[in-house]
Order: C-alpha cells, then sequence, then structure tokens
C-alpha cells in the first residue's frame, strides 16, 4: 500500500492508479511528516515538494531524507524546479534520485525506481580544483 502526501498537487496524486493506504493533504513542518510516517509501513510515498514548508531549503529536505526510507519516496516537483539543475543536484547529492513532474514519470518511477546511475548525468560536482604554485 502507498502513502499521499500532497499539497498543491493533490488531484494530480489522486488520479494515480495505485492502492493507496493514508493521504495527507496540506503544508506540514519537516517534523510532522517524519513523525506521521517513521514508523508507517509503506510500498512508497509520493510526496508533493509543495505540502513541505520551505521545501527550497535543502535542509528540510536533507532531514526528511535522513528519517525516511528515501528509497520508497518518489518526489512531485514543479516545473520551476525540474528545470533548476542546482536544486536537482541538491538532491542527488543526498541520495534522492526518484522525482518527477507529471503522472507518467510518477507511475514510471513507481515500478522502475531510479538509481543514482540514472540521474548522473543531471548531477553538478563542485569542481573547485587547487593550483598550486610551481617549486623554485
Amino acid at each position: 500500500m502507498n502513502v499521499i502526501v500532497s499539497n498543491k498537487n493533490e488531484g494530480l496524486l489522486n488520479s494515480l492508479d495505485i492502492d493507496v493506504i493514508k493521504s495527507i493533504n496540506g503544508e506540514f513542518e519537516v517534523d510532522e511528516i517524519i513523525q506521521t510516517f517513521s514508523n508507517f509501513f509503506f510500498n512508497r510515498m509520493f510526496l508533493d515538494i509543495t505540502a513541505v514548508k520551505e521545501y527550497t531549503n535543502i535542509t528540510n529536505i536533507q532531514k526528511l531524507s535522513m528519517n525516511l526510507d528515501i528509497d520508497k519516496v518518489i518526489f512531485l516537483l514543479d516545473t520551476n524546479l525540474m528545470n533548476d539543475n542546482s536544486f536537482l543536484s541538491k538532491l542527488i547529492s543526498i541520495g534522492i534520485y526518484n522525482f518527477a513532474n507529471n503522472k507518467e514519470s510518477l507511475l514510471y518511477l513507481y515500478n522502475h525506481p531510479n538509481t543514482y546511475k540514472d540521474v548522473a548525468h543531471i548531477h553538478q560536482l563542485n569542481t573547485n580544483t587547487m593550483t598550486t604554485q610551481p617549486q623554485e
């Protein structure tokens, strides 16, 4: 059974043809989501990113990834975030590989979860290189 945490995209998430054991709608603090689902058995969680208060603060999303089985969570991102390679790279850096912005992609990830290999082309590694002065 699956879980839906929705907010602005409630209609889209409710239109998925999946078995749902629990569904909540609204905007929640990260700790509320963790408290509700950390000991709750579910197959997959569909998480509308707009349901997380201050979701653009990657620290909030990282807290979720540390306290939930993040491999079971599929994030529904809005189009702006899907086009923000910097944000996507931050998600990948904290181990979040399953994100989409439409129904078809959500259902695909439900049946075929991503691995790092699937999203590596998006990941922007910090390319700071040290330069050394030649010794004389």
